[in-house]
């Protein structure tokens, strides 16, 4: 077959994929040029590409859940730490109370009281405050127990998610093997393959993703922000205490992410949760809020991330929480700016 046919029947078949294309979206188009082996290699490694991009995708989400599992056992351990030194601090409060009253203390407090109400508040401060109590012990002694176990777990999560990262590296390997072989093979045979190259542009961009999963970066906690979206998360059309409208006001189409970045920084530092109600925008500054309206349903969100690329028709890319509450795949919305009343 001619050069020019070949470049004919691939740009036939890139324009009728909608996806990256596999074997059988091709095989059609070339079934009577079976003797044509660098068609047939091309719609063999096509195939390859699709099943293990669509492998991978699945992988990464699953990897996202581990990824924010680790991180929620990361923040329970910081919350057993201070629980903690809580409790020892109160031990050794007391120990030092009792010490510096000394044996005789109580009883010379008791014959200095001037009153019998004295003399009821002083001693009810010695058994309070002074005695040491077992459950005062006890309190001591479980809360440390609580943050081995919470460290144990969360190193637990930790060594549980490597093996799901290992997997995820091995399958970027080859895929970036098979597209780089599929890309010299349409060149070498003057091929115009559209398919192809979205293929290639859906490798590169998980290859992207997997460069930040060894980043973690707790130091970020946008807990004060995201207590502003209220005790519905998010979910409503009124303000939320705390915040204030600005009276301004965009439309565009809003598209939304997923578990496949779960765990991974944003570009704020902080992780993303595709459970919380947050959003990516190219522009306004970190620490707004949207209120997003799509089809007389509202969600407010917090913006902490950079977003959406690649089309500038989409103003915003929304949580996976935030875009099922809403019911939004790609779709247009209208957005009101809010900003916090005070500062955080």
């Amino acid at each position: 077959m001619p050069k020019r046919l070949l470049v004919s029947v691939l740009a036939l078949v890139a324009l009728t994929a909608a996806s990256p294309a596999r074997a059988h979206d091709l095989a059609p188009f070339v079934r009577d040029h079976r003797d044509l082996p660098q068609v047939q290699r091309l719609i063999a490694l096509h195939e390859r590409l699709h099943r293990m991009i669509t492998r991978y995708e699945a992988l990464e989400r699953q990897a996202g859940h581990a990824w924010i599992q680790v991180v929620d056992a990361e923040h329970e351990v910081a919350d057993a730490i201070a629980t903690s030194e809580a409790a020892e601090a109160d031990l050794a409060a007391r120990v030092r109370a009792a010490y510096q009253f000394g044996a005789g203390g109580a009883v010379e407090a008791l014959l200095s009281a001037g009153s019998f109400a004295d003399a009821a508040t002083i001693s009810e401060y010695t058994a309070r405050t002074i005695t040491l109590r077992n459950e005062v012990l006890r309190d001591s002694l479980v809360a440390q127990a609580v943050v081995v176990a919470k460290r144990a777990e969360a190193q637990g999560r930790r060594s549980s998610l490597e093996p799901k990262l290992d997997v995820l590296r091995t399958l970027m390997t080859h895929m970036q093997a098979t597209v780089d072989e599929a890309t010299d093979l349409a060149r070498e045979a003057a091929i115009a393959d559209d398919a192809l190259r979205a293929q290639r542009a859906a490798v590169a961009a998980a290859a992207a993703r997997m460069g930040t999963w060894d980043i973690i970066g707790y130091q970020d906690d946008q807990s004060p922000l995201l207590a502003l979206l209220g005790p519905t998360g998010g979910r409503t059309c009124d303000t939320p205490e705390g915040l204030a409208p600005t009276g301004e006001v965009f439309d565009g189409y809003a598209s939304w992410y997923g578990w496949e970045f779960g765990g991974q920084p944003t570009a704020t530092g902080a992780i993303f949760d595709p459970r919380l109600f947050t959003a990516a925008n190219r522009s306004l500054p970190f620490g707004t809020f949207l209120r997003v309206s799509y089809e007389g349903k509202c969600a407010v969100v917090l913006v902490n991330d950079r977003g959406p690329y690649g089309n500038l028709e989409r103003v915003i890319d929304l949580s996976e929480a935030a875009a099922e509450y809403l019911g939004v795949g790609v779709s247009w919305v209208h957005a009101e700016i809010l900003v916090p009343t005070s500062r955080i």
